[in-house]
């Protein structure tokens, strides 16, 4: 398994949760502590760290399910993410297989029903 070289949403609070629990610890060191607990391929730099310590009330108040992603990304068309989200809901209920190309099929229907444009996914 290749080692991650950006961090998680998750990995970053864990980041702010190390850096509580020792105060002192210098912004260096909890990076290199940052490689060696998550196995990255290469230090985070001191701005990188500087960084995720400035957002920590962002990252304590994401909710559990972004938690593995790696950005927030703001929803563009949440009438457009609420339809698909339902449809892919009732897809799974009836058991029918899904794919990637598939959803974004079915996106680019239902920006086309909303009047959405082309551009959305």
């Amino acid at each position: 398994m290749k080692p991650s070289s950006s961090l998680s949403n998750d990995q970053k609070l864990k980041i702010c949760h190390h850096k509580a629990a020792n105060p002192s610890i210098k912004q260096s060191t909890l990076a290199n502590w940052a490689m060696q607990e998550f196995k990255l391929s290469k230090v985070p730099t001191q701005g990188t760290i500087s960084n995720i310590l400035a957002k920590r009330q962002q990252y304590e108040s994401i909710d559990s399910t972004e938690l593995t992603s790696k950005r927030q990304r703001a929803v563009k068309h949440s009438e457009l993410d609420n339809v698909l989200a339902n449809w892919v809901l009732q897809c799974q209920a009836r058991r029918v297989a899904l794919s990637s190309d598939l959803i974004k099929e079915k996106a680019r229907q239902f920006a086309r029903q909303l009047e959405l444009g082309e551009r959305t996914p």
